[in-house]
């Protein structure tokens, strides 16, 4: 290099960083909300995704500077299938056939306004790209979402952009009507049973009689926690039926799997409940596919005695409904633990919207919906088993910010029973978890307050929800043969077609369904086939920052090939199927 050309490019990078110093110093500027929160990041880029759309994670805190969102060059290519060229003084970035290029840092012959900056930035040696230059020159769409507890960027490819989910307020469903089909034991197709759990709340003396006072409705259920080992709870069982009611029993085997046998405790167990003569739902030994019970991560093991107690039930007591349950999330682990249709009668979720994730004040949650909570298990186990709510509960004060959340709690509870009947026709029980646990929890769990009868708004909305005929107050004798079943969120329009994920065409169609590299699938029906297109996107799971594929299929297509009868109804699908 010529002595001329080295004093050029001195004088030039000379300018350049006295030019980004001025910057740095402008007050509510990017480098302000960068300096003030990249101490509170802690871990590595996550590809998780949070709120609705494609909302990632990111290493680096995000910065806005004159209405631009900044992102880190690095957290982009990490989302994105962009590529980089770096040189001494030139930056470009492409996708596909798109190119952004920055000589000496800037925009050559930018199209942009004044106010939308045409360089990017350089903080503690990071490059920050304003979303005003990835949306004009490489066709992503990007949003972002910033609290002190979330550092959160939506970025969409011009190929998800065309991908819409077939979404408006509340989403859109599918429903699918069957005639023929067999009832579960006591299974009513005609509503929902209410249930609660008030053995907890002193405000009500832990009355089931004064919880329906207070409610205004009578509960079909309530529900009680039982260790393994510990007697069948008769005197409780009968305080439920003189209220009305019949029993849930949540019975835990806490010490550990090796103790369930069949001896005589499980033999006695299951004749006391046989011994009642009323409807019991046997809630054994959920939320094993979390991390935090005593037989959690032992599959074959779980179902080898859930078998095992499946089978003395039937024996000794008819009346015993057996209840699979899960919590919500992860969902990665729930399938390794189903023990086959033959031995379920009915499977739940427990479900509860807090504000915070374990007491975390950086995992903000309120965005989260308690109906898309649901639709991971609604969707995988309602073509085969009525859906049980086991427990649901709504933060209305939490201590990891010290703050009454009485809106909140309104709002998620609201959402919950106004549209369960009508959305999710297969759901048949659900249970409020109606305690303060500020008081009532085990040392280390005293962090949200779920309790319903201590505050006016949310006894009312809880109340005005629960008051329709969809929720049952008594056993519905004599079930309807005919089912609707439903199917939500994990569908999208693409070029004017619908496209369903491929596992709804296998479960609620009855269709053999075989992959062809990823591009196209075959369906197959009744003794014909047909090929059709295969279109994928990613959405984000409805907590905990995680992701899904939807891959998709045409489903328009695939019920005209079979001559299946449907027809759209206020932007739903119904789905006839023959006998």
């Amino acid at each position: 290099m010529s002595k001329r050309k080295l004093v050029l490019s001195v004088v030039t990078a000379f300018f350049i960083v006295c030019l980004f110093g001025i910057m740095i110093i402008e007050p509510a500027e990017i480098w302000n909300r960068i300096k003030q929160n990249s101490e509170e990041l802690k871990g590595g880029y996550s590809d998780s995704v949070m709120y609705d759309g494609n909302h990632y994670k990111l290493m680096h805190p995000i910065g806005e500077k004159n209405g631009s969102v900044y992102i880190s060059l690095s957290d982009f290519k990490t989302i994105t299938s962009v590529k980089t060229a770096e040189s001494e003084d030139q930056l470009s970035i492409s996708y596909k056939n798109k190119k952004l290029t920055y000589d000496n840092g800037f925009i050559q012959d930018c199209s942009l306004t004044k106010d939308e900056m045409c360089g990017y930035e350089i903080i503690d040696g990071i490059i920050y790209v304003p979303d005003q230059s990835i949306e004009r020159y490489l066709g992503f769409d990007m949003d972002f979402f910033y609290d002190k507890q979330t550092n959160t960027i939506s970025i969409k490819s011009p190929e998800e952009q065309a991908k819409k989910t077939y979404d408006q307020e509340l989403g859109s469903t599918i429903f699918v009507h069957k005639e023929n089909v067999p009832a579960e034991k006591y299974e009513p197709r005609s509503g929902i049973y209410l249930g609660g759990y008030v053995l907890q709340d002193e405000y009500i003396n832990t009355s089931m009689n004064k919880f329906n006072k207070h409610t205004g409705k009578t509960h079909a259920s309530y529900f009680r926690y039982v260790g393994y080992g510990k007697p069948f709870p008769k005197e409780w069982a009968e305080e439920v039926i003189a209220a009305g009611g019949f029993p849930q029993v949540a019975w835990e085997p806490n010490n550990g799997l090796e103790e369930v046998k069949d001896d005589e405790y499980l033999r006695q167990f299951a004749k006391d409940a046989g011994e009642l003569k009323v409807p019991i739902l046997l809630r054994y030994a959920s939320e094993m596919n979390g991390t935090w019970t005593f037989y959690s991560g032992h599959s074959e093991q779980y179902i080898e005695k859930w078998k095992l107690v499946h089978d003395v039930m039937e024996e000794e007591a008819p009346n015993v409904m057996m209840l699979w349950n899960v919590f919500t999330m992860p969902e990665s682990t729930i399938d390794e633990f189903y023990p086959g249709d033959e031995y379920v009668d009915y499977v739940g979720v427990n479900i509860y919207n807090v504000f915070y994730h374990n007491d975390k004040i950086e995992a903000k949650s309120d965005f989260e919906d308690p109906l898309r909570l649901l639709d991971y298990v609604y969707n995988t186990y309602n073509h085969k088993k009525p859906i049980v709510i086991g427990e649901f509960g709504a933060t209305n004060y939490t201590v990891t910010d010290g703050k009454h959340h009485d809106d909140f709690a309104v709002e998620k509870i609201t959402r919950m029973y106004k549209y369960l009947p009508e959305l999710y026709p297969r759901v048949k029980f659900i249970y409020y978890f109606d305690v303060n646990n500020l008081v009532n929890a085990p040392e280390g769990r005293k962090i949200n307050n779920y309790a319903i009868t201590e505050k006016k708004s949310i006894l009312n909305a809880y109340a005005a929800n629960t008051k329709s005929g969809s929720y049952l107050s008594s056993i519905e004798e004599n079930p309807d043969k005919s089912e609707t079943y439903s199917y939500r969120d994990f569908f999208f329009y693409y070029d004017k077609e619908l496209y369903v994920d491929y596992k709804f065409v296998q479960h609620y169609l009855d269709m053999d369904v075989k992959e062809n590299s990823g591009k196209s699938m075959k369906v197959i029906h009744n003794g014909k086939s047909i090929e059709v297109n295969q279109e994928n996107l990613k959405i984000d799971k409805a907590a905990f920052f995680e992701k899904r594929e939807i891959k998709g299929l045409p489903l328009e297509e695939i019920l005209d090939a079979f001559k299946i009868k449907y027809t759209f109804e206020n932007g739903d699908l119904h789905i006839y199927l023959p006998n």
